[in-house]
């Protein structure tokens, strides 16, 4: 994975930052649209559905964001463009050599599945 320096992390964080932001947009429309659900479930039963999906929301969210330094910020970003939440545009943001070694990575990774 490529070694950021200080300038790129400081880019790194920005754009976890937004991911984060991102990620919970999604989420939020998702309890919307589980809230005007029209079907005949009653509001226990949307409860719990709704409860569910926080807890699962939550899990996921820490495992990605909780406890970020900046030795993992490149694997971090990596990760978040791989998944579609950064995209190529966003990693416009970096110097040419660390966006090159993002794209690289992801052409390898796309080759080993």
């Amino acid at each position: 994975m490529v070694e950021l320096d200080k300038s790129q992390k400081k880019i790194a964080r920005t754009l976890i930052s937004r991911a984060l932001e991102r990620e919970c947009c999604t989420f939020l429309a998702k309890l919307k649209r589980l809230l005007q659900d029209e079907k005949a479930q009653s509001c226990h039963e949307k409860y719990l559905e709704i409860y569910k999906s926080i807890q699962t929301f939550d899990k996921d969210i820490s495992r990605q964001y909780d406890g970020l330094n900046g030795s993992r910020y490149a694997l971090t970003v990596f990760s978040l463009f791989y998944n579609g939440i950064l995209t190529e545009k966003d990693l416009s943001e970096f110097d040419d050599r660390t966006r090159e070694a993002f794209l690289e990575h992801r052409r390898q990774w796309n080759l080993e599945l």
